[in-house]
C-alpha cells in the first residue's frame, strides 16, 4: 500500500502532461494558412511577368 499513491500521483502527473501535449500539437498543426503572394517587383520589366524568346 505504500506504492498506491506514488502510482497514483504519477500516472496522475502523466495523464495531464500527456493532455497538454496533445493540445499543443493539435494547436500547432492547426496553423496551415497560406500567405498571400507578394507583389514587390513591375511586372512589365520582371522576367516572369515578360518572358523573352529568340535573342536577346
Amino acid at each position: 500500500m505504500k506504492f498506491v499513491v506514488p502510482g497514483l500521483v504519477s500516472g496522475l502527473a502523466g495523464a495531464v502532461i500527456g493532455v497538454i501535449a496533445v493540445l499543443g500539437i493539435t494547436a500547432g498543426a492547426q496553423q496551415n494558412s497560406i500567405p498571400a503572394p507578394e507583389e514587390t517587383g513591375d511586372p512589365g520589366s520582371s522576367l516572369l511577368g515578360n518572358v523573352q524568346y529568340g535573342s536577346r
